[in-house]
């Protein structure tokens, strides 16, 4: 098979080492705002081979803050904003999508201002990390926007509809401790320490079952619109199907042999 041809990005850093995706968003001197090109770059790594059968996905931002959200600069410019907010949430959407239906785990590791579209971003994430100091906010309603980048789905999935009113309506920014103790994000990390702790994350995640991180995901995330009774007919259809991969063959072999587990990640 010929290897996947070297894309030339502009606006992101992307690296593929031993399965996982390393993503990180490269406008620091714009606080890694997303103009157009970034979200079509966005999806030209979820779409890459590599990326698409990877064992995971880091994704983080350059310099002092992860996403601010949309590049309002170059909105302004625009002399047709609603077409081009159209495009710019087409290539983002697109990656969105992709980005929540890979069997590799989605790691975000934020610090600075998360706001707008990074909190989208953000709340994908199957893991979130955050740095102390780092503030969560919507910011839509203050330049009379609406959520974009999944924001509407996923926030008030993760904090509840009070707490999401209250950060899109009444512009309540979050703080870390906050973002942990209301359940957006998964763990407050110290400074200094968050890319580091973001790849111990990432590798941890990429030599585990990704079939049954996979599965067990996807039982989460659909748990909220099913009956109990539909939601375990599901478990055991999964269960027994996710047995008969060496994974599983692998892990109660290490299991009952008093050893670690060596997953290869396949069906």
């Amino acid at each position: 098979m010929n290897e996947p041809r070297e894309r030339a990005f502009t606006r992101l850093d992307v690296e593929w080492d031993h399965g996982i995706t390393h993503v990180t968003l490269r406008r620091p001197e714009h606080r890694n705002a997303i103009d157009l090109r970034i979200a079509q770059e966005l999806l030209e790594v979820c779409v890459d081979e590599r990326t698409a059968t990877g064992r995971c996905v880091l994704l983080d931002g350059a310099g002092d803050h992860f996403c601010v959200g949309g590049d309002l600069k170059s909105f302004r410019a625009q002399p047709d904003l609603p077409n081009h907010l159209m495009q710019v949430t087409s290539y983002l959407h697109a990656a969105i999508v992709r980005l929540a239906a890979m069997p590799a785990p989605l790691v975000v590791a934020a610090r600075g201002h998360v706001a707008g579209a990074g909190l989208g971003l953000a709340c994908l994430a199957d893991v979130l990390l955050t740095e102390e100091g780092s503030t969560y906010r919507a910011a839509y309603g203050a330049i009379g926007l609406t959520p974009d980048a999944s924001t509407s789905h996923l926030l008030p999935r993760l904090v509840g509809l009070r707490r999401a009113q209250r950060m899109t309506l009444l512009g309540h920014v979050v703080d870390a401790e906050e973002a942990e103790r209301w359940g957006l994000s998964s763990e407050t990390v110290p400074r200094g320490r968050l890319r580091e702790r973001a790849w111990e994350v990432a590798t941890r995640l990429a030599a585990g079952p990704t079939v049954a991180f996979d599965e067990t995901n996807r039982l989460l995330r659909t748990a909220f619109a099913r009956t109990l009774g539909d939601q375990l007919e599901d478990e055991s259809r999964t269960l027994s199907a996710v047995a008969a991969t060496p994974d599983a063959l692998e892990g109660v072999s290490a299991f009952t042999e008093r050893r670690d587990a060596v997953y290869g990640g396949r069906r």
